[in-house]
């Protein structure tokens, strides 16, 4: 069954835009998940907000959000401001100098500058470097311009700012092979919504397949602008929403400690004849969850275990019982209470002379001998 769309908009290339629908591509559902229960009584846990100072419970709404900046001391941050530094955000072109990254640190407040890292990778674009001595070659036609360095590369234009939440407006046109791996976030399927746009889906679809490159904008999901890529996959589209540069770490301070190492020839032979007898294609099976797997099993074998509870049995049709002949048996037992005059009491039936029993009238007494 086709889960439900996570995101309903429209795909726009210039003057062509088309109604769309993002599906997740990754079934977290299928994850398993535990809930947090009490030992003794098997009952589910529930969390309670406490203030770590005061250690008295606090409401759910008085719950904000604060960043943090020294030893429990906040920047409380109200739900207004953060709407209006989103809207801000959307318009702000994009920055070419280092970018304020806030760690923390020691001194409360305190604000490390980090330069900004390239979203995407020039390796294949790079040309061997070039000693000032050598005499500049004449002017050749080069089908790929080299890079500049980013100190003299032009700040990037302003992005087009977003016309609504529900509009994925591609911006540029970029290789696949230049977004760097550690960008890509999560995958989506873009799918037409209905037959009206389906040209015009084909048509975006089909211009990136025939020029082999992938296009780049922007979605706002869960209240967040997203930068994401668009790239043919079969009759559909695959969207892969990408990290922010601030929180892919740079890779320097990783392997600055790695030597370089002259290996032998005959070790390095050694290694590439194992590298090709091991070589094979990608196959989707080798990423099975073996440990899901087996934790499925063993719950199956716990769940076995269980006592099992009763079940109600359901009554014959014989013992079913009309309400409404019980209503009918309730009225003809209750005895009917005769309504009395209020001026003139009602006659009270006597059993047999009694006495304390009133004389009959004469006149009754004379017709009735």
């Amino acid at each position: 069954m086709v889960p439900r769309a996570h995101w309903k908009g429209f795909l726009k290339l210039s003057l062509v835009s088309c109604p769309v629908a993002l599906y997740p591509a990754v079934a977290a559902n299928e994850r398993i998940s535990f809930r947090q229960v009490n030992k003794q009584t098997g009952n589910r846990l529930r969390q309670q907000l406490v203030d770590v100072v005061t250690g008295e419970p606090v409401q759910a709404h008085n719950k904000g959000r604060g960043y943090e900046v020294g030893e429990n001391q906040f920047l409380l941050v109200r739900d207004d401001e953060l709407e209006a530094a989103e809207q801000e955000g959307r318009s702000t072109p994009y920055s070419s100098v280092p970018v304020e990254t806030l760690q923390h640190s020691e001194q409360p407040g305190a604000a490390n500058l980090e330069p900004r890292k390239r979203l995407f990778t020039n390796a294949p674009m790079k040309s061997p470097p070039r000693r000032e001595e050598e005499p500049l070659a004449p002017a050749e036609p080069k089908t790929r311009p080299d890079p500049m360095p980013a100190s003299a590369a032009p700040a990037a234009p302003a992005p087009t700012p977003i016309e609504n939440n529900r509009t994925i407006e591609i911006d540029r046109f970029i290789p696949r092979a230049q977004v760097d791996a550690r960008y890509l976030d999560t995958p989506y399927y873009v799918v037409p919504r209905d037959e009206v746009g389906e040209e015009a889906f084909a048509v975006i679809r089909d211009a990136m397949r025939a020029k082999d490159v992938v296009g780049m904008g922007r979605v706002v999901l869960a209240r967040r602008e997203r930068p994401i890529i668009v790239e043919p996959m079969g009759n559909g589209i695959r969207g892969i929403t990408l990290r922010y540069s601030h929180e892919v770490r740079d890779e320097a301070s990783y392997f600055a400690e790695i030597p370089n190492l002259t290996l032998p020839d005959e070790m390095l032979r050694v290694a590439q004849h194992i590298v090709e007898t091991k070589m094979s294609d990608f196959d989707p099976a080798f990423l099975e969850d073996r440990y899901r797997a087996v934790l499925i099993s063993k719950l199956k074998e716990k769940r076995a275990e269980l006592p099992k509870k009763a079940v109600p049995t359901t009554p014959s049709a014989q013992n079913v019982i009309s309400l409404m002949d019980v209503l009918k048996r309730s009225l003809a037992a209750e005895r009917p209470v005769a309504r009395t005059s209020p001026t003139k009491p009602a006659p009270r039936r006597v059993a047999g002379p009694s006495r304390g029993a009133p004389k009959r009238s004469t006149a009754r007494a004379r017709k009735t001998g």
